[in-house]
């Protein structure tokens, strides 16, 4: 078995330790929220992958990568890696799945090239050809064949005709027989008449004078050509961008709709003209392969792949286009639209969007490494994507998850544990093995779960069902009102646009709540904990009037993350020096802020006797003690305490987070500008939970129950149908089920019941017997 040998990991918390990881095979990283799982998986392995590439790809630069500072010793072969983090991309709004498949640019170059074109004066329609056409028709000529280059002349008459034999063009066919009017009378009736521009015998040596033939009929005939084998068949050509009847200006090109300017959409409307399409509507009204434009625009990838396949491609083409699309039917996505924007598109549709690019890279011998692919999946896909993944890996290369769902726990080669807990407690490598290797003893956290001996408690079931109806599409919703609610429903249901419309409602109705996003598109903006939550604007009004800021002068501005006043001049406030070669650049700490950010005058500042570039090493727990006279700070340290993240360091970067410290993070910051609710929205608050973490989310929301706040969760995980007595199912977009858990539970079909209620069900109290 070959290995990915690592020594001396140290990156942020991880604590020196050695790692031998098999490749080619699925591995699994997993372990409580700030152990140290995305420090090892991105932080260490793909920014090694990254500074490996910078250093072949700019070798001749001479770069120095060795002050970089790399955090770990590679003592064998590292491959290429392929990195996706958690979360999912934060694309263009308004792009749509064809383009992100590449599907729009297939569309346009054999629009361009086989298209039928519709005139905007007389409503027909026209191809236009090219001269590669042309050319691979006169290589599949047979050798020795004899054809006229004949210029078909649609509006004829005896002027018309005196005028071409004037200047010297004097041989026709005229009603079927070839006529030279420099001999004969023009004939009375003039019913099909062609120009003989030149009589051609198939040769190597013809190209140059069917080129010229060509050029000639531009000018005379505006492109269009009939080529008449002797004895045989004609072949219209058209080389221009005319109508073939009128003669009108054609588009014959992907042009954009001069009403939206291409995008589609204004303000998530679709475009009037262009129904969403982005094209011209002219483009829209054209065919391709005796197909109308729009049409294929609005198919579903499964009729886009059938149509596919009756097209007249040449085969190998036609073979790999329809290879390609397999990824499309394993991952689950074959319902999704060729033309559907982003907006459109559920998390879990987005993330499998998001595993389709990059597997369908068709590489080998490269190391995947992916950050929680079950995100937005319900049961099923998750058991397509392990499937494909097991394709992946058979195609010779190495998959590396960082994820908590058992079941993908359960399928793994090799299992990677750290821990024990969070922040400078964790990072401690715990155990490794396969599966089986974690149901023996010792017990480890992960194991202790996954054996039974750990169970999460759980005491959100409520026996008061006081209810909350709202009218929505025609049909009543019903919430329990105080308690923990679940909108429920497969990937790409429809559940989060009732989700939205169910805040909307509420809003109108007066209902003070605070929805929580799921942001997962926001990490790597740039903020510190400190700032994320807004502590840093609270400490800021203090700091400024310590009497040695006073006495330097310093102003609020000089507080600032943003203002050429505040930040270090060293590193233009970023706390890191960046390394750029064109859109690719690696990252060292600032030795002069040391990734503070702030000026020294700043930093050095003294407050409780600590500086504040001590202040940024604190942790939550630590600060707590320092700030607990200043309110406003008190109440978002002791949320962030309450969520499990005690550990955090106040300057630390979000971007360093695991996606579950993350998602906590985001809540904190919403919870803390108000202070009275009713109703707490959560969308996917269990992303990058482990079983560990999800007790201390049940604790945290048994909180809000106390205080009488309904809670309305948005997830696909099937642990968050242990969470709550209630639960809402969605079916495309409507509602499917409405009512306990239990009940709902009864509706499934024996073998989805068997592996929620006994695969997922075993991790909780909820069905102890």
């Amino acid at each position: 078995m070959e290995f990915l040998e690592l020594r001396r990991l140290r990156t942020h918390n991880l604590k020196d330790f050695d790692l031998k990881i098999p490749l080619y095979k699925l591995v699994l990283i997993t372990g409580p929220s700030g152990a140290g799982k995305s420090s090892l998986a991105f932080d260490t392995l793909a920014e090694e992958g990254k500074k490996r590439l910078f250093q072949v790809l700019y070798y001749e630069k001479g770069t120095n990568l060795e002050i970089f500072d790399s955090k770990v010793q590679v003592v064998s072969p590292f491959p290429p890696v392929v990195a996706l983090s958690q979360g999912v991309k934060n694309w263009f709004p308004y792009k749509t799945v064809g383009e992100f498949l590449l599907l729009d640019s297939f569309l346009a170059f054999f629009f361009a090239e086989e298209g039928e074109f519709k005139c905007s004066r007389c409503g027909k329609f026209s191809k236009i050809s090219s001269l590669n056409q042309l050319f691979n028709w006169y290589s599949n000529l047979k050798e020795g064949s004899k054809f006229y280059f004949l210029l078909p002349l649609s509006l004829s008459s005896s002027k018309g005709l005196e005028y071409l034999v004037s200047q010297g063009w004097t041989k026709f066919i005229i009603n079927d027989k070839e006529v030279d009017l420099s001999e004969d009378p023009i004939p009375s009736k003039l019913e099909e008449v062609y120009l003989l521009l030149d009589r051609l015998v198939k040769e190597e040596k013809g190209y140059e004078r069917l080129l010229e033939d060509v050029r000639q009929s531009i000018y005379l005939n505006k492109g269009k050509v009939v080529l008449k084998v002797l004895n045989g068949d004609s072949y219209f050509f058209n080389f221009k961008s005319n109508c073939s009847y009128c003669g009108a200006e054609l588009i014959t090109y992907w042009l954009n709709c001069p009403n939206c300017k291409g995008l589609g959409y204004k303000e998530k409307i679709a475009c009037s003209s262009c129904r969403g399409l982005k094209l011209h509507p002219l483009v829209l009204e054209s065919k391709l392969w005796e197909l109308k434009l729009e049409k294929i625009l609005t198919f579903t990838l499964k009729e886009f792949n059938d149509f596919l396949k009756e097209i007249p491609l040449e085969k190998t083409l036609k073979e790999k286009i329809l290879e390609k699309f397999q990824v499309v039917w394993e991952l689950g996505l074959e319902n999704l639209k060729v033309f559907q924007p982003v907006f459109e598109l559920s998390v879990g549709e987005r993330k499998l969007l998001e595993l389709l690019l990059i597997f369908s890279l068709d590489l080998n011998h490269c190391l995947y490494i992916l950050d929680e692919p079950s995100l937005g999946l319900d049961l099923k896909r998750r058991e397509r994507v392990i499937k494909f993944i097991r394709k992946i890996i058979a195609k010779k290369n190495s998959v590396l998850l960082v994820e908590h769902d058992p079941l993908f726990i359960s399928q793994a080669d090799f299992i990677i544990e750290l821990g024990p807990e969070g922040g400078d407690k964790g990072g401690y490598l715990i155990k490794t093995g396969n599966f089986l290797d974690f149901l023996k003893e010792p017990s480890t956290l992960t194991g202790s779960y996954l054996k039974g001996e750990r169970k999460i408690e759980v005491f959100l079931k409520s026996d008061r069902w006081d209810k909350v109806s709202l009218k929505w599409e025609e049909q009543e919703l019903e919430l329990i009102r105080g308690g923990i609610n679940l909108i429920y429903g497969k990937t790409g249901s429809g559940k989060t646009k009732v989700f939205k419309n169910l805040i909307e409602i509420l809003k109108k109705e007066g209902a003070n709540l605070i929805e929580v996003e799921e942001e997962l598109t926001s990490k790597g903006r740039g903020d510190l904990v400190i700032t994320y939550t807004g502590i840093w604007q609270d400490l800021r009004e203090i700091f400024i009037q310590l009497p040695s800021a006073k006495i330097k002068g310093l102003t609020k501005s000089h507080f600032s993350f943003f203002t050429k006043e505040g930040i270090c001049p060293n590193c233009k406030g970023k706390g890191k020096k960046i390394w750029e070669e064109e859109n690719f650049y690696l990252k060292v700490v600032c030795e002069e802020c040391l990734g503070k950010r702030l000026i020294s005058e700043v930093l050095n500042l003294e407050y409780k006797g600590f500086k504040i570039a001590e202040l940024f090493e604190f942790s939550v727990k630590e600060a707590l003690e320092i700030f607990k006279s200043l309110f406003k700070v008190k109440k978002k340290l002791e949320l962030m305490k309450d969520l499990g993240l005690s550990y955090l360091k106040l300057g630390q970067e979000i971007e360093s987070l695991s996606g579950g410290e993350f998602s906590r993070l985001s809540i904190v910051r919403k919870l803390s500008k108000k202070d009275q609710i009713d109703y707490l929205f959560l969308s996917f608050p269990l992303q990058g939970l482990h079983l560990r973490d999800i007790e201390d989310f049940i604790k945290w929301l048994e909180g809000f129950l106390k205080r009488e706040i309904t809670v309305v969760i948005l997830e696909t995980n099937p642990f968050s149908i242990f969470l709550s007595p209630w639960i809402v199912e969605i079916k495309e977009g409507k509602i499917k089920f409405q009512g306990k858990t239990e009940e709902w539970l009864n509706t499934l079909k024996n073998e989805e019941k068997e592996k929620i209620i006994k695969f997922y069900g075993k991790f909780f109290n909820f069905f102890k017997n």
